[in-house]
């Protein structure tokens, strides 16, 4: 006996023919939703456009924010400005500023770098953004955003002074005092320049020239602490402690957090026998930097001196 068909389960020319009438229908559907809702959908979830008049009230607001040191909200406003304005290198400078603000250096770096590439006087970025490398430890970095800095510009004393102090700081001190001398040329009285050559040539052994450059520095700022140091460790080197220690001395006046100054004075203090002097120098030392294993080993080597 033939088995009755299934409703259930028609033939395959029923599911075809179900299918197309449910299909077509569907397919109709979908090409509709992907026509009219898929660009609205699109359009949705673009950023919202400012008006001229809500830019400028947002950036009005925004510098206001910044002057009252509210940065977090600054940066909010900035970023929206930035977002509707990609390439207005005044938002991008607005939000490295703030960055610079939060400690958040990564991003300082990345919005100078846009500020760089974008700004018609790039130079403008210049320290700030080898800076904001060096503060994240990017010395590599760091040196090669001064670089370029200075290529922009390579009579700009500036530039010239930041990336020899940089390479100063990274050890590379011949290429240093090449660039502080280089700057010397362009601006003879550029203090920090000066005092940059001074200490490449207090570390090669050039005291003269050291002593010169330090002396130079302090006719024009006498309460510059730098040249003071410079000064007080060229006159130790020469033996000539009193002098030495009048230099180091007015340092320590000006800025007793400096510890370079108790450092010179304590091995001063070495030199003369004047042990419980060397150990009140250590111990200020010690105070601000309770690690430190120079002025620990020192500290301990000492203690037991009359």
């Amino acid at each position: 006996m033939k088995p009755e068909p299934n409703p259930r389960n028609g033939s395959h020319n029923d599911r075809r023919t179900t299918l197309l009438a449910i299909g077509l229908p569907l397919l109709v559907a979908l090409f509709y939703l992907g026509v009219v809702f898929e660009p609205w959908a699109r359009s949705a979830s673009l950023p919202k456009r400012l008006t001229p008049e809500e830019s400028a009230a947002m950036w009005n607001d925004c510098k206001s924010l910044f002057q009252q040191g509210k940065y977090q909200d600054a940066l909010a406003d900035a970023l929206k400005l930035h977002e509707t304005y990609p390439g207005n290198h005044i938002y991008i400078e607005m939000a490295a500023d703030i960055y610079d603000h939060l400690g958040r250096y990564a991003d300082e770096a990345e919005y100078w770098e846009q500020y760089f590439d974008r700004a018609p006087n790039p130079v403008t970025a210049c320290p700030q953004i080898g800076q904001a490398y060096w503060k994240q430890g990017k010395e590599k970095e760091a040196i090669s955003a001064f670089e370029r800095c200075l290529a922009r510009d390579p009579e700009n004393s500036d530039s010239i002074f930041f990336l020899a102090h940089a390479l100063e700081l990274s050890g590379q001190t011949a290429r240093a005092g090449e660039l502080y001398q280089r700057g010397l040329k362009i601006s003879p009285d550029y203090t920090d320049l000066q005092l940059g050559l001074a200490r490449i040539c207090l570390r090669q052994a050039k005291l003269p020239q050291a002593k010169d450059l330090a002396l130079r520095a302090l006719r024009k700022s006498p309460e510059n602490v730098d040249a003071l140091l410079v000064a007080g460790l060229v006159y130790s080197r020469e033996d000539n402690l009193p002098k030495a220690k009048q230099y180091l001395k007015q340092g320590v006046k000006l800025s007793d957090g400096y510890l370079d100054f108790h450092f010179a004075l304590a091995r001063i203090a070495e030199k003369e026998n004047n042990f419980a002097e060397a150990i009140r120098h250590y111990d200020r030392i010690l105070k601000d930097q309770p690690d430190n294993q120079t002025a620990l080993s020192r500290r301990q080597a000492l203690a037991g001196k009359p």
